[in-house]
């Protein structure tokens, strides 16, 4: 095996180091000089208005970044940048010579990505370091990211405004971004970054003016943009909030306990102390989870599972706390900082801003769950509050290289733990990246081991030219090592890892419908320090990409993990394909098999694993969506066959979206595992981000027999019940001054 890995790591690194020529398209990337708007232009996806022609204009080759780099886009655009005192405006005229095969939707924010859209990621600081990311699709729903060097996080929201309409020779979208939502340096001579880049959905294309550079990250890649002169707008806002929830329990067959309501008024406030520096604080807020959680899988799972961040507050510009290195799929910490960890907020602060080549953010918390009161017995620290304070600091080096530093504390009592972090991230020689952090951490456990103290340390090394990528990483975390703020698999292990990718471009004219091959290899080495054993993992990949949003692919898996003091051989492997046949119609599907660990801490075996997932959405108007998810895991015992567990989850979801603003949903979910089944139903009104109304009933049913001892599961000849049900009512309003 040894042998096969290294000719085909060889292969792979010739291939890449000689067939990295791009298509030739040539781009007239150029210095963007703004003219400013006599008159505001109105979003009304119709581009008559005086405002925009005056515009500054990019009408130029597009160049595709996915599912490979270098191609021009097939479709032209036209897009249009100007200004105000108050907003910057941009605007793109998306020709398409088949207008009818547009695919559009009224979807609520964060919903496009399935539909065609065209947007921008502006660095409004000129530091190469930040991004707000715009998404607008021929309807004009909106979707937004927030971006720290190359890393997305969609969770932020902020207020902006938006238009389209699908017209004759394709389709057009207008955007107004109020200067008063986003951080930048006020001024005279102002200078931004800007991308432009648009997605094709039946072709499954996205692409870029300017190119996105293959070794360089997208703030290298941006178009300069100036502007005469920019005011600092007033930043305050002021968002009271109130909610209002109630639920009910089963108490017996016949019998529902009274209702046991919660009432909460919130409140936060938003000041700009500069242009590019904002403070932010919340008292009481309202962090009730709208979206509740999807179910998973979470039968035999070796690691926790990863919930995402749904929670306003923490949800915005979140990933400034990311470190370099980190976070990217290849290592042992996913985040250094995820805020979920703050279960029972009392309060918040935050301030973030940007001073010339340095950054920084800085964010605390109460948290109340450590001292709730307990189930079996009486909680020691009832009424007492965790405390926790992250502090992130960056210091720009030019052509987007930086050095940083993070602290992370948590304080409870007597108990504690500290963190502190420096990272760093250089480019050199155009393709080659190196960065890393270490992080070193001093926690006290009164009771639970009381002091230790532990590093960990991350090591990257990147190549990227043309349609070929390499990484190699190397990571050592101590044994002692404990982040109370960071979600990480593993202590006391050394990690070597690589992993290469070559995309190979047909000719378009031969093969019209094949977009891309694209073969990787992963391999991977982790000593476990207290155990003295390792895992190894190889890793060999490949996809296809063609027309109509198509992609099809597998990997084949073989490896050594090690649990519980034994060494055990695995072997998986997995199909995928995903398709969109109809602009109305998404398909997705996997099925994986293979050898697996039950991962009994006493006694574990060797199984057979199958996990099939398939989903569906459909899309029959522009107003009505409709998704269905199936999802199973079955194991069985190797020598004998003896099944083990099968946890199937089925998911549908029905939105009906009247307007962007406005739209009711019903979500419904069964665990068979544990023979559960979730109903969530509401209705949303959003008029900008912060000012909500929601309205929304919850019911959950469990497999469950009553008897003289009360609620049993498992006994034959049990039912479904209703075991709870819930009212959930939120409004809150966002005040601009």
């Amino acid at each position: 095996m040894k042998k096969v890995f290294f000719w085909i790591i060889l292969v792979l690194l010739l291939v890449g180091a000689g067939n990295t020529a791009q298509a030739g398209v040539s781009q007239n990337v150029r210095l963007l000089d703004l003219v400013k708007a006599e008159k505001p232009p109105v979003l009304d996806g119709v581009l008559d208005d005086e405002a925009w022609k005056a515009a500054t204009i990019v009408d130029d080759a597009w160049i595709t970044y996915n599912p490979v780099n270098g191609n021009e886009l097939p479709q032209r655009t036209r897009a249009f940048m100007t200004y105000d005192e108050h907003n910057l405006y941009f605007a793109f005229h998306c020709l398409d010579s088949q207008p009818e095969l547009i695919k559009t939707s009224l979807t609520k924010r964060d919903g496009i990505f399935e539909d065609d859209w065209v947007g921008l990621s502006i660095d409004t600081v000129g530091g190469k370091k930040y991004g707000y990311e715009f998404f607008v699709n021929p309807s004009g729903a909106q979707a937004d990211i927030f971006r720290t060097g190359d890393m997305e996080d969609s969770s932020t929201d902020w207020v902006w405004h938006s238009a389209g309409q699908v017209v004759a020779d394709g389709y057009i979208v207008e955007i107004r971004q109020p200067l008063k939502s986003i951080r930048f340096a006020s001024g005279k001579d102002v200078r931004m970054g800007v991308i432009f880049w648009r997605r094709i959905s039946r072709l499954g294309m996205s692409g870029s003016w300017p190119q996105l550079v293959p070794g360089q990250s997208m703030g290298g890649s941006q178009a300069e943009v100036r502007i005469p002169e920019l005011p600092r707008p007033l930043v305050l806002e002021a968002l009271p909030s109130f909610t209002f929830s109630s639920g009910w329990n089963r108490l017996s067959p016949g019998s529902w306990s009274g209702a046991d309501q919660t009432r909460d008024l919130g409140f936060a406030v938003k000041y700009g102390i500069t242009s590019s520096i904002v403070a932010e604080a919340t008292l009481n807020p309202d962090f009730s989870q709208v979206e509740s959680d999807a179910l998973q899988v979470t039968v035999n799972q070796r690691y926790p599972v990863l919930y995402s961040e749904k929670r306003p507050f923490f949800m915005e510009a979140g990933n400034l706390f990311d470190l370099a290195g980190v976070g990217d799929g290849l290592g042992n910490m996913v985040r250094p900082v995820h805020t979920r960890f703050i279960v029972d907020p009392r309060w918040g602060l935050r301030l973030t801003g940007e001073q010339g080549r340095g950054s920084f953010a800085l964010l605390a918390s109460s948290d109340r769950s450590p001292g709730n009161p307990w189930e079996d017995e009486e909680n020691p620290l009832l009424g007492r509050r965790a405390t926790f304070w992250i502090g992130r600091g960056k210091l720009g080096l030019g052509s987007d290289n930086h050095v940083g530093v993070l602290y992370s504390g948590r304080e409870f009592g007597d108990e504690y733990n500290r963190a502190l972090a420096a990272d760093f991230s250089f480019r050199f020689l155009k393709n080659h990246q190196v960065m890393g952090s270490y992080i070193q951490s001093f926690s006290n456990r009164p009771g639970a081991g009381g002091e230790s103290a532990g590093g960990y340390l991350t090591a990257e090394y990147g190549f990227s030219k043309g349609n070929f990528q390499a990484l190699a990483m190397v990571e050592n975390v101590d044994p002692g090592f404990q982040m109370d703020t960071a979600y990480y698999q593993r202590s006391g292990i050394a990690t070597a890892k690589i992993y290469l990718q070559q995309r190979f471009v047909p000719d378009a004219k031969k093969l019209p419908w094949l977009l891309g091959f694209t073969p990787q290899v992963y391999a991977a080495l982790i000593h476990d320090k207290v155990s003295g054993m390792d895992d190894k993992e190889l890793m060999f990949e490949g996809f296809v990409n063609f027309i109509l949003k198509g992609q099809f692919g597998g990997y084949f898996y073989l490896g050594q993990e090690c649990w519980a003091g034994r060494a055990f051989q695995r072997s998986t492997a997995q199909l995928s394909v995903n398709l969109q046949p109809f602009k109305w119609l998404n398909l997705h599907s996997c099925y994986g098999f293979g050898n697996a660990i039950y991962y009994d801490p006493v006694d574990p075996f060797l199984g057979h694993r199958t996990q099939l997932h398939v989903n569906v959405t459909l899309q029959p108007t522009k107003n009505l969506n409709l998704f269905a998810e199936h999802v199973i895991s079955r194991f069985r015992r190797q020598e004998t066959g003896e099944r083990v567990y099968d946890q199937g989850i089925w998911r549908s979801r029905l939105t009906y979206q009247f307007s962007q603003k406005l739209f009711v949903r019903g979500l419904v979910q069964y665990d068979s595992f544990y023979q559960r089944i979730l109903g969530d139903f509401l209705a949303s009104f959003t008029y900008i981000p912060g000012t909500v109304l929601y309205l929304g009933y919850g019911t959950l049913n469990e497999n469950q027999s009553w008897t003289a001892n009360g609620w049993q599961r498992g006994v034959t000849g049990d039912r479904y019940y209703q075991t709870r049900q819930s009212l959930f009512f939120k409004v809150s309003y966002r005040y601009q001054f």
